[in-house]
């Protein structure tokens, strides 16, 4: 059977990303311009409904009998093929398994996601049709014109038909998905249909709340700088004034490192490490609650939900493959980046805020108070249940090493005990019971930054997230402890260096680390074969000559990533570093049980709410809870000896952990 791939153009009086493409679908002033369509590698076609030709039968013939449908980014074609144009034609639309997505076999092989990006990065002829911009913000946005003026009824005829050809040559050079993997996307689609209820009332009264307190937030920083800073957003007059208070110790807290370069951070979290200082000078610790106040980005979740929901229910929140390692990702209101909720804040002062949220009164630090509850606006009467795996990453690294040093790490989560007390008495060289609780906590620090590849840097970075500060001598005597504690770990990289750099060395031979192996085609792609049978692809791998973030050039594989280049700029290119593609595994193999995960909730009929890393929400209560902790208990077959744990069964009418956690 053919296969089909189109493109098309629509127009509303919706705000696309401003109320999300549901209600984009469902907004009775939504219709459609033209589609660009073509089979296999016929000449691509377009067609307007404003000419007056009947909708092209050979596309609802090919709907109809079950074919395959390329777009790219196909959610979009799917829900207004679904809600608007077959509807508007009378035309049976496609099944949701019959649609394959450009951006995700893109994304799948390690390139960008955006369709001109991923030419690009292809190193294919690209660039964004000159008049486009123009076109979609005259004909397409609210306030759409509807008379084509001089040419541009073939400008946006060529607009179409260039997308349609560009998806057909992006798909040509990548890998094709499996089956599974085709499954496992029609899965998150249907999650994404679903959608993820929330607490519309919280949700309203948090954006309005949120507010007022950027409007006066901006205010107090007029008053407070003498008109040196008049919004938040202003960084260079926030540091000329914020620096010269604080003390060297309160500086040092704001360090952080970015790809190996020492950098100054006041992000929201050094903000809340300032702020947690009790010596910090009273008018910074003003002028850093209004920044928080102003410009918390995680607030600005309340209003997206607000706005996007439909009937309580917001969808299209869930990314699939949305990271290079095929974990996915967030959208629209993003649970991946909720935070959860302090350990030390007991399950009713949570609830209490919320009461006084939704009962407009007063909170003693608004800000971080809805940030406290934010997991809260999902919301279902009816009951949620969710379980998390514990440590799931820390328990994937030794095993993909198969080291038996390896082997003696995994013994300690067999075995049940607190793998951060077990290695503090490791590097520190006393026995468990003498371990202090500021020991094990180095030992989480220590186990939470270093295992790959991180030096004193990364653990100081760590540190500080957990408001502790470490001296760089000190910081060295760390790491020293902790690679000794764990030998498998250096171990590891280093295989993992040599097999990398042999690889691409010598193409189409394969060379085996641990429980991975590598391989390079010699021009287009160096692939990691997981063990679930999963491919990781590393584009364009050369053996060059490049620059450290330290300062040394060196001479080893080196591949081009998937982030998107500045305008103008060539794709960028990266250090295959072992200890950077032995986590890419790590994140790799702990995203494939997760996979296989919700595959097993869906057939056995749990309803999934969302899924964040290691975590899984379901629509239900204790029992389906407890069905849902023994698909995450259970063994993918390709996961001998993996040791596997859980947190247990939570349950409630929000997404609160009963302790607060």
């Amino acid at each position: 059977m053919a296969t089909l791939y189109l493109d098309i153009e629509t127009r509303s009086q919706t705000d696309l990303l401003l109320y999300g493409l549901r209600r984009y679908a469902e907004c009775p002033t939504t219709e459609l311009i033209c589609i660009g369509w073509a089979f296999d590698d016929e000449p691509v076609k377009d067609w307007f409904p404003e000419d007056g030709e009947p909708f092209p039968a050979e596309i609802a013939e090919h709907f109809k009998s079950g074919g395959l449908v390329w777009a790219h980014n196909a959610a979009f074609e799917r829900h207004l093929f679904e809600w608007v144009i077959c509807p508007d034609f009378d035309i049976e639309p496609p099944a949701l398994e019959q649609w394959r997505c450009s951006m995700i076999a893109a994304t799948t092989s390690g390139h960008p996601a955006g369709l001109d990006a991923a030419m690009a990065s292809l190193g294919l002829p690209h660039g964004k049709h000159s008049a486009g911009s123009r076109l979609i913000r005259t004909y397409c946005a609210p306030g759409f014109s509807t008379e084509w003026m001089l040419n541009d009824r073939e400008l946006m005829g060529q607009y179409v038909r260039d997308d349609v050809g560009g998806m057909q040559v992006v798909i040509a050079g990548v890998r094709g998905l499996t089956d599974f993997e085709w499954e496992q996307y029609a899965l998150n689609e249907r999650l994404n249909d679903r959608g993820i209820r929330v607490d519309v009332d919280l949700c309203f009264k948090s954006q309005a709340y949120a507010e007022v307190l950027a409007r006066e937030a901006n205010e107090q920083l007029v008053r407070l700088t003498h008109g040196t800073m008049t919004r938040h957003t202003q960084r260079k007059a926030r540091d000329e004034w914020l620096f010269p208070r604080l003390t060297e110790f309160q500086k040092k807290l704001l360090v952080v490192y970015k790809k190996g370069e020492k950098k100054t951070s006041l992000d929201e979290t050094r903000r809340s490490l300032l702020l947690d200082c009790d010596d910090l000078d009273d008018e910074a610790r003003q002028l850093l609650e209004a920044i928080n106040d102003a410009g918390s980005s995680a607030l600005k979740k309340y209003a997206v939900a607000y706005h996007q929901h439909v009937d309580g229910v917001v969808h299209n929140s869930i990314q699939f493959n949305g990271a290079q390692t095929g974990r996915f990702t967030g959208r629209v209101i993003q649970p991946h980046n909720f935070k959860k909720d302090r350990a030390d804040t007991p399950l009713p002062i949570l609830e209490d805020i919320i009461r006084r949220i939704k009962g407009r009164k007063g909170l003693k630090s608004p800000n971080y108070n809805m940030g406290q509850v934010m997991r809260g606006m999902v919301y279902d009467p009816k009951g949620l249940a969710w379980v998390d795996w514990s440590q799931i990453e820390a328990r994937v690294a030794p095993w993909l090493s198969v080291k038996p040093s390896g082997e003696e790490k995994l013994d300690v989560f067999r075995s049940g005990a607190d793998v951060y007390t077990v290695s503090a008495a490791n590097m520190f060289g006393w026995v468990t019971g003498e371990v202090t609780k500021l020991m094990r906590q180095t030992g989480k620090i220590a186990e939470l930054s270093l295992q790959f590849g991180g030096g004193a840097g990364a653990l100081q970075g760590m540190a500080r997230n957990y408001g502790q500060v470490f001296e760089d001598e000190e910081a060295r005597d760390i790491v020293y402890m902790w690679r000794g504690a764990n030998p498998w770990a250096e171990e590891i990289w280093s295989d993992y260096d040599r097999a990398i750099d042999r690889a691409v060395s010598e193409p189409g031979e394969a060379f085996t680390c641990g429980r991975v192996s590598f391989v390079s085609d010699g021009e287009h792609y160096l692939w990691c074969a997981l063990p679930s049978g999963r491919y990781l692809a590393y584009p364009k791998p050369l053996i060059e000559e490049y620059d450290t973030p330290w300062g040394e050039t060196r001479v080893g594989p080196t591949f081009q990533t998937h982030f998107k280049p500045a305008a103008g700029e060539p794709p960028l290119r990266r250090y295959a570093r072992g200890a950077l593609l032995f986590q890419n595994t790590v994140q790799a193999v702990a995203a494939d049980i997760l996979r296989e995960a919700l595959v097993e909730a869906d057939e056995f009929g749990l309803d999934v709410a969302l899924h964040v890393h290691d975590e899984i929400v379901v629509y239900g209560g204790q029992a389906e809870g407890e069905r849902l902790n023994e698909i995450m208990l259970a063994q993918p077959w390709w996961a001998d000896g993996l040791p596997i744990e859980t947190g247990g069964v939570e349950t409630g009418e929000r997404w609160l952990a009963k302790n607060g956690a």
